[in-house]
């Protein structure tokens, strides 16, 4: 199944600064991944996994156990995987759409609508916040 990416939050510009921030050395860029996986793990994680054991019914906390903060400039999250979690031979990531949108496709599950993805908003000024600090402290750090 391929991955599908999505994001939670759109920043006006912020193509034309990851552009700029490939003129930094490479260790600032490692540094921004490191402190962008930190914020991750803090302020994501934990977010998606509440949301996924609150509402996403009976495959709830199989999806939570499978979210993880990943590395990138910009914080991010994988949820899913493929690893057959469930008696079916099905994996989270065959479960993380259907549990949420109620959508069975081919399927013999009975999948109830419960909106979990839409519940995960939580975390994001404070993960913002601290994404912008990370990027000043890099910036103040490695820019000319």
């Amino acid at each position: 199944m391929a991955t599908t990416k999505q994001f939670d939050y759109y920043i006006e510009g912020l193509n034309s600064l990851l552009r700029d921030l490939r003129q930094l050395p490479p260790e600032a860029n490692k540094e921004l991944r490191t402190a962008s996986k930190t914020i991750a793990q803090r302020h994501m994680v934990p977010a998606w996994q509440n949301a996924a054991r609150s509402y996403a019914g009976p495959w709830g906390d199989v999806i939570a156990d499978s979210v993880k903060a990943g590395s990138d400039r910009l914080p991010k999250i994988t949820v899913g995987g493929n690893r057959k979690r469930f008696s079916g031979g099905a994996t989270a990531t065959m479960v993380r759409y259907p549990s949420s949108t109620g959508k069975r496709r081919d399927s013999f599950a009975p999948f109830e609508k419960t909106d979990w993805l839409n519940q995960v908003r939580s975390y994001q000024p404070g993960a913002l916040q601290a994404w912008n600090h990370a990027l000043e402290r890099v910036i103040n750090k490695w820019g000319r």
